[in-house]
């Protein structure tokens, strides 16, 4: 009988000792109190197996505990994977909460029932077997195996959830419970089929404990001594001196005993000739010691064989240029970057922010999670203020509580570590952030070298890219200027078809076939002069209109107004709320007045005849701003992103210059355009431009 509960004491032992290991480091680490509960459980079921098959009598309220520990194992075991699956996976941990809440009710129920009616549930051999009524086995075993499954595919969510170096870090844990978990299985399967638990369970789960116990400590303790080899380091300095200590004396003692050979060999001149061994030898030593170049060798053998950094930077920069050589637009420089910084560390939490051209603002891009993203941040923010001035990776901290807006965007992200994204001109183009790694692990020297180093990759990639798209957008220029007069002949030869119609008209004006067939040929003609004009007229003016503006001081309230006088057709008509003592600005008044009329016509269009669209005028008396303000459906963001881009449109009729040109236009005046809109919510249009400044 001894040998069946030896794995049974083993199993009871190393649990029990590993639980009370844990539970006295519970504080420094959140999932060791779930994983000491589970040690405990673990020591309650081999413990009193091994008592039950020890003792005489048999006793049948062990029995009774041992079922108990079996039906709450489960509960224990979602309790762990719930912890871990806070850090990894956010999402998903109210999904877990209920299972632990239907696991933990149904446990209870049958627990009450085992100890209420116990004799009516379950029977004890006289070989000390117990057997289970059928409808009783059937229900408890079932429950059993369902939620050791729920369970079981918990840990493999977490693996699944977890990336390099923490899954490497703990994968011997959660493979030593998945062991636990898939022995219980195949004994519950068992006694689905036959509900008598007999002594050959006993040793078998016994055995099949110590090893997956085995497991789960040689995964804490490799968890742990990662830990400590990354905090404990043999400074250069201290290892250079040792050897060169610990050189210079095996030196010198062989240097001793060749004297003391030379002194042995009875030579009338073996005294003098081992004294001058060693003076050559010290003179050697003396010269060897103040070489620079002896110097270097021993501290690169040092570094080389000694010290070991945390990442092999070669093998990582030709994993980033492999992912970063396919790339072939900036979003997918901005896929590749957010793959490799959640593969590379274990932050739960990373995201990644860009600076909109269309609003001056940073949004949220790309992100790990499935949360709504956070409000957009102005570059005044004390983040991007900060970037300005320290422009590598650096820990944001708790300085939440000195700012309203910092400690908002701290509470949206559980931004830990922040990473710019800085030009050579000092030109944010965004950053990410990295939440505190699982368990609160610190970010040491050698993962702020490889993010600062892969930070400036991924700019150059970017300054890179947009000067590939300005180059494009150039050449497309270029096309339409060329061709553009081919679309002129063409309207010229259709004003000359409609021409030809209206001379005939005065002589075959009455005859109906002749009308027929010139209503056939306006029409056609008409069409497609629209279809040519819808090409060109956003350009029609071009830049020779623009040189022949003159810049000149202008009342902008009665320059809007005569904006919308010229309106014609039906539509949403802008309501005007002219601003009181706005200065006059000096701008040019026909592209001003191009830029409003196509302002107000793609909010009309927008709304499609529903909504209202407002203009303001306003000023600080340094600037004035026009503010046009439409109801419609607001622009989703992933057209923000890319507004003010050329020949992208949302229009299939469209060039996607419009705005562009928009653009362009207020900037030759020296203004700003800015476009702040939420899908649902309307779009707020902003053009500024200086006031003009008189002597008074």
């Amino acid at each position: 009988m001894s040998m069946w509960v030896i794995p049974c004491i083993m199993s009871a032992g190393a649990a029990l000792l590993l639980g009370a290991i844990l539970f006295s480091k519970r504080g420094r680490n959140p999932i060791f109190g779930p994983l000491a509960l589970v040690m405990g459980i673990l020591a309650l079921i081999h413990g009193l197996t091994a008592w039950s098959a020890l003792s005489s009598g048999n006793s049948f309220f062990g029995k009774q505990l041992i079922f108990f520990g079996e039906m709450a194992f489960p509960v224990g075991l979602c309790f762990v994977n719930a912890t871990f699956l806070r850090h990894f996976s956010p999402t998903s941990i109210q999904r877990t909460h209920k299972n632990i809440l239907w696991i933990g009710m149904g446990a209870a129920i049958l627990s009450l029932c085992l100890f209420v009616w116990p004799e009516s549930l379950m029977q004890q051999t006289n070989k000390g077997e117990v057997v289970f009524s059928r409808s009783v086995g059937l229900v408890m075993w079932s429950f059993i195996l369902l939620s050791l499954v729920v369970g079981l595919s918990q840990l493999e969510q977490i693996l699944r959830a977890t990336r390099d170096p923490l899954r490497f870090q703990m994968k011997f844990v959660l493979i030593g419970l998945g062991g636990l978990a898939g022995i219980s299985i195949a004994q519950a399967s068992q006694l689905l089929l036959l509900p008598v638990w007999s002594q050959t369970n006993r040793w078998v789960g016994g055995i099949a404990a110590c090893i997956s116990l085995a497991l789960i400590a040689f995964g804490l303790v490799r968890w742990r001594l990662h830990d400590l080899s990354q905090k404990v380091q043999v400074s250069h300095q201290a290892l250079y001196t040792s050897l060169t200590f610990l050189f210079v004396g095996g030196y010198m003692i062989l240097v001793g005993i060749v004297a003391e050979v030379i002194k042995e060999t009875g030579w009338q001149i073996g005294e003098a000739l081992g004294a001058l061994v060693i003076f050559v030898a010290g003179i050697g030593l003396v010269i060897v010691i103040v070489s620079r170049q002896a110097r270097a060798e021993l501290q690169q053998f040092i570094s080389r064989h000694f010290f070991r950094t945390k990442y092999d930077y070669r093998q990582k920069w030709l994993e980033v240029t492999k992912a970063f050589s396919a790339c072939d637009d900036s979003q997918q420089i901005w896929d590749r970057y957010l793959e490799w910084l959640g593969r590379t560390f274990g932050a739960p939490r990373v995201t990644i922010w860009k600076k909109f051209e269309v609003d001056g603002k940073f949004h949220q891009i790309r992100t790990v999670n499935s949360e709504d993203p956070p409000q957009p941040i102005q570059d005044k923010h004390p983040l991007i203020q900060r970037m300005l001035i320290n422009k590598e990776p650096f820990v944001i901290g708790d300085e939440g509580g000195e700012n309203e807006g910092l400690r908002d965007f701290l509470q949206g992200t559980k931004a830990h570590i922040c990473i710019p994204l800085v030009t050579p001109e000092e030109d944010v183009l965004g950053f990410c952030t990295l939440s505190k790694e699982l368990h609160d692990r610190s970010y040491d020297h050698d993962d702020f070298d490889l993010l600062r180093a892969i930070a400036h990759h991924v700019t150059m990639l970017l300054i890179q890219f947009q000067l590939v798209e300005e180059r494009s957008v150039t050449a497309k220029w270029e096309a339409v200027h060329r061709f553009s007069g081919f679309y002129l002949h063409d309207l010229k030869n259709l004003a000359s078809s409609l021409s030809m119609v209206v001379q005939n008209a005065e002589l075959y004006g009455q005859d109906p076939d002749f009308q027929a067939s010139a209503m056939r040929t306006v029409r056609t003609t008409s069409q497609r002069m629209m279809d040519l004009m819808a090409k060109l007229a956003s350009q029609s003016k071009g830049l020779e209109a623009e040189k022949e503006s003159q810049i000149q001081a202008v009342d902008m309230n009665e320059l809007i107004q005569e904006t919308l006088e010229s309106l014609n057709g039906s539509g949403c008509r802008p309501t005007f709320h002219p601003g009181t003592d706005i200065p006059k600005g000096q701008v040019q008044v026909e592209p001003i007045k191009q830029v409003l009329l196509n302002l107000i016509l793609n909010a009309r269009q927008a709304m499609e005849g529903k909504g209202s669209i407002d203009i303001v005028t306003v000023s600080d008396g340094q600037d004035l701003k026009i503010e046009v303000v439409d109801t419609g459906p607001g622009i989703p963001l992933d057209r923000l992103e890319s507004l003010f881009h050329p020949f992208k449109s949302s229009k299939k009729t469209g060039l996607g210059v419009g705005l562009f040109q928009c653009k362009q236009m207020v900037e030759d005046n020296h203004g700003q355009i800015r476009i702040e809109s939420q899908e649902g919510h309307g779009t707020k249009v902003t053009l500024t431009f200086p006031a003009l400044i008189t002597d008074t």
